[in-house]
C-alpha cells in the first residue's frame, strides 16, 4: 500500500508542476520544452549559477550535448550565459525570470504540500517525518553516488 501512496503522491506532484509549467509558458514554448528542458533548469537553479563545466559534470553530460541544451533554453528565454570577466573562456548559466518561475512555481507546491502533512500531524510526528525523509535523501544521494 505504501508504494502506492507514494506512486499517488509523485503523479500528484508532477501533474501540479506540468500545471505550473502550463500556466507559465506560452502554447508555442510548450512544444519546444521538454522533460530534460526541466532537469536542466532545476540543476542549474540548485547549483546556483554554474559554469558550463560544472553543469556538464554534474548532469553527466558531453560538450556538444550540454552545447545543445543551452542553446535550446537560451532560445526559450528560460537561461542566459554570461561570460566570466576574470576568465573569459568561462561562461556562466543564469536562469531568467521566466527560468525560475517555473522551479520557484515547483518550490511553492512543494511547500504548499508539507503544509498538508503539518496539518494532519502532531509537533512531534512532524520532527519523525522530517528525520525519515532526511534518511531517504541521503540514501538516494548515497545511491547518485555509485
Amino acid at each position: 500500500m505504501l508504494d502506492k501512496n507514494i506512486s499517488y503522491i509523485a503523479n500528484y506532484l508532477w501533474k501540479e508542476s506540468i500545471k505550473n509549467i502550463s500556466n507559465i509558458l506560452s502554447d508555442k514554448e510548450k512544444k519546444k520544452f521538454n522533460i530534460a528542458d526541466y532537469y536542466y533548469l532545476t540543476a542549474i537553479y540548485y547549483m546556483d549559477n554554474p559554469n558550463i563545466g560544472e553543469i556538464s559534470e554534474a548532469l553527466e553530460l558531453t560538450k556538444p550535448a550540454i552545447s545543445a541544451m543551452i542553446k535550446r533554453l537560451e532560445s526559450g528565454g528560460l537561461i542566459t550565459k554570461r561570460q566570466s570577466p576574470e576568465d573569459k573562456r568561462v561562461f556562466y548559466l543564469d536562469l531568467t525570470d521566466k527560468g525560475k518561475e517555473i522551479v520557484e512555481g515547483d518550490n511553492m507546491l512543494y511547500r504548499r504540500f508539507t503544509g498538508f502533512i503539518r496539518n494532519l500531524i502532531t509537533e512531534e510526528q512532524m520532527k519523525d517525518v522530517e528525520c525519515l525523509m532526511q534518511e531517504l535523501v541521503n540514501i538516494i544521494k548515497m545511491e547518485n553516488t555509485k
